[in-house]
Formats: structure tokens, sequence, C-alpha cells
């Protein structure tokens, strides 16, 4: 089936807007993104070369591989050898060969780098792993969800063999490029997560209800991690929390939770639950 992007596009800011990290995933989470932080210097040659940023490189060759560079990054079989799996390509001399290879396969060579969004890696990811799910079993592709509250039962185990009962214990792509660049501010992509409505040490706003408590408990809600104390204390995990979700959506980054930040968290909470619903 044919899938344009621009048709997928506002689906995924959807789900980008809605997505977080389910609790029992948020340590593992975490764990695989600094893992990828310290390979971040293996992925700078491939994008100086074509633009893929290290926020797809890095979770997708996680999912392909376990980040063994020894490995195919489109496939994860040994550079030595040919893939056995259509589109076959191989053997390769060097691993950042065999990445120029993977990544001219679906055309992601051809987007630009200053030109990568959220969305674009969302689309390119599910293209890298294929439709499958999306065309024969109606449901959300665990390559780009999982560990999320987007994802739903139901894996491939193999091409062409999907398991309707299994839950695919591996992360999506999504979440630990996310938690790479709340880590790493220097991987942000030139281009923002769809930010959760049309574009501060303390909390400001007239609402009489909002205070800091309710501050830190809507930015636990959407699956800040480590998560914060919800003591009413502004303090610096506080204020670097904020500045990262304005930062992600958009917002002026001041680290104070004004008005705009204050509404932009409260439509991010309202569709995180909604997706769990």
């Amino acid at each position: 089936m044919d899938h344009p992007f621009t048709r997928l596009k506002p689906e995924y800011s959807s789900l980008l807007t809605a997505m977080t990290v389910r609790p029992e995933c948020r340590d593992l989470v975490n764990h695989v993104a600094v893992r990828l932080i310290g390979f971040k210097s293996r992925y700078a040659p491939v994008t100086s070369a074509i633009g893929v940023p290290a926020v797809f490189i890095g979770p997708s060759f996680e999912r392909e591989a376990s980040s063994d560079f020894n490995k195919n990054p489109a496939q994860g079989w040994p550079l030595t050898s040919r893939s056995r799996d259509i589109p076959h390509n191989g053997p390769f001399r060097t691993w950042l060969a065999a990445a120029l290879a993977a990544y001219h396969l679906n055309g992601l060579d051809k987007v630009g780098a200053s030109n990568w969004t959220w969305e674009h890696v969302c689309f390119y990811g599910e293209m890298f792993n294929g439709f499958g799910y999306r065309d024969f079993h109606h449901m959300h592709s665990p390559y780009l969800w999982g560990g999320t509250n987007i994802q739903t039962v139901g894996k491939y185990t193999e091409d062409g063999k999907f398991a309707a009962n299994d839950m695919d214990p591996q992360l999506g792509i999504i979440p630990v490029g996310r938690r790479m660049v709340e880590i790493d501010p220097t991987l942000a992509l030139p281009t923002i997560i769809p930010p959760p409505m049309p574009s501060g040490i303390s909390v400001t706003t007239t609402d009489a209800t909002i205070d800091t408590k309710w501050v830190q408990q809507a930015l636990n809600d959407i699956g800040w991690y480590p998560a914060l104390d919800v003591d009413g204390s502004y303090g610096n995990e506080t204020k670097t929390a904020i500045e990262n979700f304005q930062r992600n959506y958009g917002l002026s980054v001041d680290g104070l939770a004004g008005p705009e930040t204050i509404d932009a968290l409260k439509l991010a909470v309202a569709a995180a639950k909604g997706a769990t619903t």
C-alpha cells in the first residue's frame, strides 16, 4: 500500500504529543539512551555525509543489531555477509559503508539534515521496519512505540510471522530518541516535537489551582524521568524539567512555568491521558 508522508504526518504529530513512557520501562529507556549517546561519535560521520540524525541512527541500530558495530544497520546481519532478507545488501568492509547503503535504500539520505522532524523519524522508522503492522494488523508499530502508552499487544517474530498475543519487549525508537535529546540537547533535531498548543524559577499564573506541585505532577504525568518529587519546591530539577519541556514544544526557554507553559502542560497531560483510554 502507498503511504505518503503527508498523509501520515498528522497521525504521527498526535501520537508524539500523547506519548509517555510506561513507568516500568523508564529505567530501561534511560539506560539505553545513555549507552547510545556514548556512540554518537560513531554516528557522526553518517550524519555529516547524508544528514540522518543520531536520534534515528542510534535507536534503530539498537533494535536491528543491539548496537553491534560488526553488524549491518539495515537488518542486523554480519557486515561480512550478504543479508538474507529483502532488500538484500552487503557484504561491507566497514560499518560506515553499511550504514550509508542502509539509509539509501529507503531514501533517508534525501531528507536533508536541516529538514528532519520527529514525524520524519516516525515515518522512516516505520518504513525501515515495514508497514506490516499498519497494513495487516491495524496497529501502531512497536518499532516506534515499544515501551510507551501507545504500544499494544502483537508483534512480528520474524518476517511474515505475527504473534497476536505477544508483547514486543524491545523499546521503540521514539522514546529512546527523545530521551537521548533530553540528556544531550546537542542531539536535538532542527525542528521541535509537535506542540500541544499553537504557539519560568516560579509558577506565574492567575489560576489558583495551579502551583508548583501541580507543575511537578504534570511533568511526571507526561513521563519526565527521573520523576520529580512533588514537594512544592521549585528547585533546579524542576527548572531543568521545565526547560526541556519548553525546548521540546517550541516555547520560550526560560525555565519559568508561565501562562503559555502552563497551557501547554495542560494539553500535553490531557493528550497523554487520552492515549491510554
